[in-house]
């Protein structure tokens, strides 16, 4: 009977023992059902903020793409202008020096013996045809300004005329 007894006692310790760590188990499990949720919530919320980002960097490589292009064709436009002004520039030049040869009468009268005649009869023609258009040009600019200030036109409105005129 005593070992009965001694043996009941031991299996009353160990029942108490397991329901004391089954509690312990019980509250653990708790806290990590509600931790596993508030983990749920946090998963979820990561999803759609990844799901803005991916959007966000569609847009982005989009917009990047569009302003690619647009540099693109705002380059290649540049560099045509960059060609046309380097052509104007060199026919400026060209133009430039012809006009100081026709209007020194030494570097003219070098330039007429190092070029055959029928060239230099046409180089004449062209000057006195650059000199004629100069000239009407002159007494143009010459009207406009007299009928500019009869008429109380600003300078400033003058200078649009005039740039509205070369644009055409």
């Amino acid at each position: 009977m005593i070992w009965s007894l001694l043996i009941e006692s031991l299996l009353v310790l160990l029942l108490a023992a397991t329901i004391y760590f089954a509690i312990r188990l019980n509250r653990r499990l708790t806290v990590l059902r509600v931790e596993k949720e508030q983990l749920e919530k946090l998963i979820t919320q990561f999803e759609l903020v990844a799901d803005r980002a991916h959007s966000s960097l569609s847009g982005l490589r989009a917009t990047a793409d569009q302003v690619k292009s647009d540099l693109d064709d705002a380059t290649n436009k540049s560099h045509a202008m960059r060609d046309e002004l380097a052509f104007l520039i060199e026919r400026a030049d060209i133009n430039a020096e012809k006009l100081a040869q026709l209007s020194s009468p030494k570097t003219g009268k070098l330039a007429q013996d190092s070029v055959p005649d029928n060239e230099q009869s046409v180089m004449i023609n062209n000057s006195h045809e650059n000199i004629e258009s100069m000239q009407s040009v002159g007494k143009e600019r010459d009207n406009e300004e007299i009928f500019d200030q009869n008429m109380g036109v600003s300078e400033v409105e003058r200078e649009l005329i005039t740039a509205l005129k070369r644009a055409r």
